[in-house]
């Protein structure tokens, strides 16, 4: 549509220096009469168009984002599957509340960061107290992840309060909203060590039966895995006793997390979407011979990789430590300048609910010791029970529980060289 704005100069016939009330000559005020009508002629024209066609560009770019976007290409089968982008976001989220006021947000990106990326973290803010009001929001990349950090940590105890995780108050109007099926033959795993590749992990699998597919979500910029993906089988059966049987298992020193899927849909390229030059190192050279059993595999890989500490492929009770009344805790805090005081005293407080405790020993490691024992870390918390009974009660409390923010570790060492 062709405007016509007023012209420089343009008068009014036959009013040329008459005085109106609003004091403009009757010139002027055509003038601006004229400047009003041209601006809302813009209004209705030119800027509506305008507003129309960006809102139409970026519905459209949304629509790409959705189904064909980065999102999709990643191994979010939802997004792919052309599922509600709101609807997968509030389905990928928990409400995490009685957070203990010394966390932040980078704690709870470390502790929920085990079941899969976390897009965010947003605690509710005090201004006037100046910190966090307790509880907050932690939303996922995928559905899965979010089930999976519900079904583990509601009830946890970190930075000595007993997280309560539940879904957000607008939940339930998402999943009730149309979305693909669950795919009864598919898993979701999580916290895959970034050393295992897809054919590593299709491996690891295989004795539960036929798997039809396996893929890890890729990282398009630092070109690895994101330490998450699916598996898929032929028997919905084999995906079931996989879930239970592998949920909890040690691979590459970390704690595998599995369930099954949330939401179906298609599973993409996994990491060939990276193409050849992926980082992801290709399978150890020792082939595994069917029928071995899985834990034989985990074992096989966790020493191709150089897995921390022998308990990730061998359970702690082993013959050769099943007698032994001393535990050795790890990974409880991060160096020696975190130890203080009290860390013997609440190491032996917790201890004692499995049974009488002879003695707690806070000890720094030596280099020696930290590769003759492949300890963790160069802090060392030995609790010495005086039954082996009340040991063995102390590794189901210990091992795997949160403590400031940090996932202890537990096994049985050694009572003769202990006393040594």
């Amino acid at each position: 549509m062709e405007l016509n704005p007023p012209a420089a100069g343009q008068g009014c016939e036959g009013c040329v220096g008459a005085v109106l009330a609003n004091g403009l000559t009757a010139e002027q005020q055509a003038g601006v009469d004229r400047a009003r009508a041209y601006a809302q002629e813009l209004q209705q024209t030119v800027f509506r168009e305008v507003l129309e066609a960006e809102r139409a560009r970026r519905e459209e770019e949304g629509g790409r984002t959705a189904s064909q976007g980065p999102a999709a290409a990643a191994g979010v089968p939802g997004l792919a599957g052309g599922m509600d982008a709101r609807n997968h976001s509030l389905m990928s989220r928990v409400y995490v509340g009685s957070i203990s006021f010394e966390l932040t947000e980078e704690h709870l990106q470390r502790v929920f960061g085990e079941f899969g990326t976390v897009r965010s973290v947003s605690l509710g803010r005090d201004a006037g107290a100046g910190r966090h009001k307790g509880f907050g929001f932690v939303e996922y990349d995928v559905p899965e992840a979010a089930s999976l950090a519900m079904e583990v940590l509601n009830g946890t105890m970190l930075g000595g309060r007993q997280l309560r995780i539940g879904r957000p108050n607008n939940y339930t109007a998402a999943a009730t909203q149309d979305f693909p099926p669950p795919p009864p033959e598919r898993i979701y795993v999580a916290n895959v060590n970034e050393a295992i590749g897809e054919d590593v992990l299709r491996e690891i699998f295989a004795p539960f039966g036929d798997v039809r597919a396996c893929v890890l979500a890729p990282d398009h910029v630092l070109r690895r895995h994101r330490g998450w993906g699916f598996v898929e089988f032929a028997d919905p059966a084999a995906a079931e006793q996989a879930a239970l049987a592998m949920n909890g298992f040690q691979l590459g020193n970390l704690v595998l997390r599995v369930r099954r899927c949330v939401v179906g849909g298609p599973l993409g390229d996994g990491m060939a979407a990276l193409g050849a030059d992926s980082l992801v190192p290709p399978p150890p050279p020792q082939a595994v011979q069917p029928p071995q059993e899985v834990i034989d595999v985990a074992a096989t890989i966790n020493q191709s990789i150089g897995a921390g500490t022998a308990s990730a492929s061998v359970p702690a009770s082993a013959p050769a430590l099943a007698g032994s009344a001393v535990v050795l805790l790890e990974n409880v805090v991060g160096s020696r300048a975190d130890v203080d005081d009290e860390l013997a005293a609440d190491m032996a407080g917790e201890g004692a609910k499995c049974g009488p405790i002879s003695r707690v020993v806070v000890h720094i490691a030596t280099p020696a010791e930290l590769a003759a024992d492949r300890l963790a870390g160069e802090v060392c918390i030995f609790v010495q029970f005086a039954e082996p009974a009340a040991a063995a009660s102390a590794l189901e409390l210990f091992d795997g529980r949160w403590f400031g923010g940090r996932r202890v570790a537990a096994r049985l060492f050694d009572a003769d060289r202990f006393r040594v």
